[in-house]
């Protein structure tokens, strides 16, 4: 052994309880929020990417997953997504959420 003290991830080294973290948990609410005042969206915030995410749950032509690091710029792009899905299907298509 080098002298040094054992450390908690070490063989020998005294057991500590650990509090499970709730990481980010103003995103998370404010991507919840969005989720339900998007009902044709599946919104949730990447507590590994610290990302705001939305994937589309409506038929659209190809699949449609957005990310943002805001909220306010995730809505912006869903509205873009909305947009360019309506102009791939020739303009005849009628939102319904």
């Amino acid at each position: 052994m080098s002298g040094r003290e054992p450390g908690r991830h070490r063989v020998g080294g005294p057991q500590v309880r650990v509090e499970p973290r709730k990481w980010d948990a103003a995103k998370r609410a404010a991507a919840a929020l969005v989720d339900q005042m998007e009902p044709g969206w599946f919104v949730f915030y990447g507590v590994g990417s610290r990302r705001f995410v939305a994937i589309a749950i409506w038929r659209a032509p190809q699949p449609l997953r957005v990310e943002a690091g805001s909220v306010e710029e995730l809505r912006e792009l869903m509205r873009e997504a909305e947009l360019g899905a309506m102009a791939g299907l020739g303009g005849s298509w009628a939102w319904v959420a």
